[in-house]
């Protein structure tokens, strides 16, 4: 069960400006958790924060309506995930929790990875893969994973789990045919779900945007209040009691307006060894002319002293030779 757009989402502002909840929140379909609802998805539009903090970010009231929630229902709350414009939210793996009665503050920090592709590393470069399921969407790990779990149904029962988006124009399997309906569920189970151990290379993308979050909560809406929050028509006690079951507020600001950035590079590149390679190799041979230079000089030094010392006992020889015919 899902909720519609006006039903969930009662106040908005951005940037201390009343949000346009029709057109700046667009429908996503997700298997876990059904509506969930996108801000700031127009990548035409720029949205910015002109400062630091909660008063300069996304300020957000949902109504989750606790008694619309089936018996199987573990908690009542919101699920949020903070993600890049360019990537598919993925709530159930990378999403935050926050209770309802609450007000619950995310500070953000934004990072850039950038990793190096081959041959120094492993990790997809052009932002998405041939059969990747999530199009008009970059690359990520997760959708890899999901994009292979795609690929595994298919292979088995000859038509797409009908949750995700199919592969190459397959047919998702028809609720109604007992032998697609057999066949999704005995390999779903077979497999895992999308969470199973099922083996699948799925790299890294080589740049990335990633965000860190630190998490504040604080009981809200407060018992002073004497004033009717959202929708609410009743006395401002009855509202405040409504909304504190059925309710919560969120916050989502930036901690500071800078990021961080951390780039791969290689260890020993290509002009490194080059450059070392010509020192090494003006070392040796300036070593090795050298030592023919001293081989040379010792050799002629050796025939110099060999003929000095010739020529001088001939001349001791002559002059005994002199003496005896006296």
């Amino acid at each position: 069960m899902s909720q519609a757009k006006h039903n969930l989402i009662h106040k908005c502002s951005f940037n201390g400006k009343p949000c346009d909840i029709d057109k700046d929140f667009e429908l996503v379909a997700d298997p876990t958790f059904g509506n969930c609802f996108v801000f700031n998805h127009d990548r035409e539009i720029f949205k910015s924060s002109v400062r630091a903090g909660p008063q300069y970010g996304l300020r957000v009231m949902l109504f989750v309506n606790a008694s619309d929630y089936l018996p199987t229902s573990e908690a009542v709350g919101i699920r949020l995930t903070i993600h890049d414009k360019d990537d598919f939210p993925f709530p159930d793996t990378f999403g935050y929790s926050a209770p309802t009665g609450y007000i619950s503050s995310f500070g953000m920090r934004m990072k850039k990875m950038s990793r190096l592709p081959a041959p120094y590393g492993d990790c997809v470069e052009d932002g998405t893969t041939s059969n990747y399921i999530y199009k008009g969407y970059a690359y990520s790990t997760e959708g890899c994973y999901r994009t292979c779990f795609q690929e595994l149904i298919i292979d088995r029962c000859g038509c797409s789990d009908p949750r995700f988006p199919s592969i190459g124009g397959v047919q998702p399997c028809q609720v109604f045919n007992k032998n697609h309906r057999e066949c999704l569920e005995k390999h779903t189970h077979q497999i895992g779900e999308i969470h199973g151990s099922f083996k699948c290379r799925c790299q890294q993308p080589c740049n990335q945007t990633i965000y860190t979050t630190s998490y504040s909560e604080a009981i809200w809406p407060s018992q002073a209040l004497n004033i009717s929050l959202g929708h609410c028509e009743k006395e401002a006690e009855e509202c405040n009691e409504e909304y504190k079951e059925n309710a919560a507020m969120l916050e989502v600001f930036y901690e500071a307006l800078n990021f961080e950035v951390l780039a791969e590079s290689e260890a020993y590149g290509i002009v490194k060894m080059m450059a070392d390679f010509g020192g090494h190799l003006g070392l040796w041979s300036g070593v090795s002319v050298m030592t023919c230079c001293e081989f040379v000089c010792l050799v002629l030094e050796l025939l110099y002293m060999a003929v000095t010392h010739h020529i001088t006992q001939e001349r001791i020889r002559r002059r005994e030779n002199a003496a005896n015919d006296f």
